[in-house]
C-alpha cells in the first residue's frame, strides 16, 4: 500500500469504531494518568451513581472490558497495577454499602487474587505492597462478616436490607 491507501484506511478506522478512536487518539497524545482516571471512573460508576449512591448490582463484564482496554492501550505496568487494585477496593466498598451480598464475594476474591498475581509477576510489592495488605484484611473481614449471618433468622431481611 501506498501513503494514500494507508492514509485513506485510517481515516475509515477512526470514523468506523469508537475503540480504534479512542486507541489512536491516545497514541497522538499519550497521557497514561489520565487515561487511568478516566477508567478508575468508569469501574466507580458500575458500583456507584455519580451522586454516589450504591447501584444495585455492577456489570461484570463492563468492568472486564474496561481493564482490557487499558490493558491495550497502557504498557505501564505501575498503571495496570493501580486499576487491577481499585477494582477490589471499591467492590469491598460496594460489599460494605450493599451490607456485603454474598453473591459477589466470589467476584470480590477473583479481582484481588488477579491484582494480586499481576503485582507479584512484575515486582511490584514495593509500590503496591501496603495497599494489597490492607485490602486483603478488609475483604477477610467482610468474609468474616457473612459467615457469621445467620439468614435463616427471623427479621434478618428487616434489619440487613
Amino acid at each position: 500500500m501506498d501513503r494514500d491507501e494507508i492514509v485513506n484506511v485510517v481515516m475509515e478506522l477512526y470514523d468506523a469504531r469508537k475503540e480504534a478512536k479512542e486507541y489512536l487518539e491516545y497514541w497522538l497524545n499519550p497521557d497514561s494518568e489520565k487515561e487511568l482516571e478516566k477508567c478508575r471512573k468508569l469501574v466507580d460508576r458500575q458500583f456507584f451513581t455519580p451522586q454516589g449512591i450504591n447501584r444495585r448490582s455492577p456489570s461484570l463484564p463492563t468492568i472486564n472490558k474496561i481493564v482490557k482496554d487499558f490493558m491495550s492501550i497502557c504498557y505501564e505496568t505501575e498503571r495496570v497495577a493501580d486499576l487491577l487494585l481499585f477494582i477490589p477496593e471499591r467492590m469491598a466498598d460496594w460489599l460494605e454499602e450493599r451490607y456485603r451480598r454474598v453473591s459477589y464475594r466470589t467476584s470480590l476474591r477473583k479481582y484481588l487474587g488477579e491484582a494480586k498475581l499481576y503485582i507479584e509477576t512484575h515486582e511490584l510489592e514495593h509500590l503496591y505492597g501496603l495497599r494489597l495488605e490492607r485490602l486483603t484484611e478488609k475483604t477477610e473481614a467482610i468474609e468474616k462478616w457473612q459467615e457469621n449471618l445467620a439468614p435463616r433468622s427471623r427479621g434478618w431481611r428487616r434489619r440487613f436490607f
